[in-house]
């Protein structure tokens, strides 16, 4: 995979997918060194899911098929849920929008927000960590400089506005966010978010599974047979379940709580 800085593709087009045979043949799929650092990635456990965000698969959980599914349904939605969380929820004090549904994200709830991390190694981790009679997947992703945002680093110090970033990515384009730093979980797992404006119905051609003219999709598949040899590659590079899942406060203070005994 090499690196361009424009890329042009239509966005309906799909790469074939990468699907080695053997461990070493996988390895060589992952760019080293300095190209590594044009790629995002993800991994999932089961290859027929498609990598949507979760807020999309929560609509569709509610009886939407994916041709109700458009960007203004999604807005309408996020907004309820914004207007509940400074009404009701963590953001009754003020605050950040866009922290809050990266940290939405991270907890569990339902945002637009794609899970993606910039480190090989975790991508293989989550697609190889379970269901190892069905094949893995890692995609990359590749986003054009000009459509990607780290937190707290903006020239004049402002933190963007969560509704000037989904409207910069109108018309399907993707949005690369990188968070702060401010969960263990974020940190070790290298963390990011992949965003959009859907262009058209979820139904039609996106970024998450093709082409744009900002962003690069391939896919890289992990058969059954090699999950075994990834999880024991991993392991001896430190990748595993401990060490992707550090304990955060709301565990550690579980632990500390006034019910646990204390053992002298």
């Amino acid at each position: 995979m090499t690196s361009v800085n424009h890329l042009e593709h239509p966005i309906d087009e799909v790469y074939k997918p990468y699907v080695p045979e053997t461990l070493e043949e996988l390895l060589d799929c992952f760019p080293a060194g300095s190209a590594a650092d044009d790629f995002m990635w993800r991994g999932q456990a089961n290859l027929y899911w498609t990598p949507f965000p979760t807020l999309y698969r929560r609509i569709r959980g509610s009886g939407y098929s994916d041709m109700q599914i458009n960007e203004g349904l999604i807005r309408h939605v996020e907004s309820r849920i914004i207007e509940e969380a400074r009404a009701n929820g963590p953001l009754r004090c003020g605050g950040s929008a866009l922290e809050f549904m990266a940290r939405m994200q991270h907890y569990g709830g339902a945002t637009r927000l794609l899970d993606v991390t910039s480190s090989s190694d975790v991508a293989l981790y989550f697609a190889s960590s379970k269901y190892d009679e069905v094949a893995g997947i890692v995609y990359s992703y590749r986003v054009n400089p000009d459509m990607r945002v780290s937190i707290g680093e903006q020239p004049d110090g402002r933190e963007p506005d969560w509704y000037e970033l989904t409207d910069r990515c109108r018309g399907g384009r993707p949005l690369l966010v990188k968070p702060r730093g401010y969960e263990p979980r974020i940190v070790v797992q290298h963390g990011a978010f992949i965003m959009t404006s859907l262009d058209g119905s979820l139904a039609e051609p996106n970024l998450f599974t093709c082409q744009t003219v900002d962003s690069e999709v391939r896919q890289i598949w992990i058969l059954p047979k090699l999950k075994p040899f990834v999880k024991r590659y991993l392991a001896t590079r430190g990748i595993t379940e401990e060490s992707l899942f550090p304990s955060g406060i709301e565990e550690f203070s579980k632990v500390c709580s006034a019910d646990a005994p204390i053992r002298l």
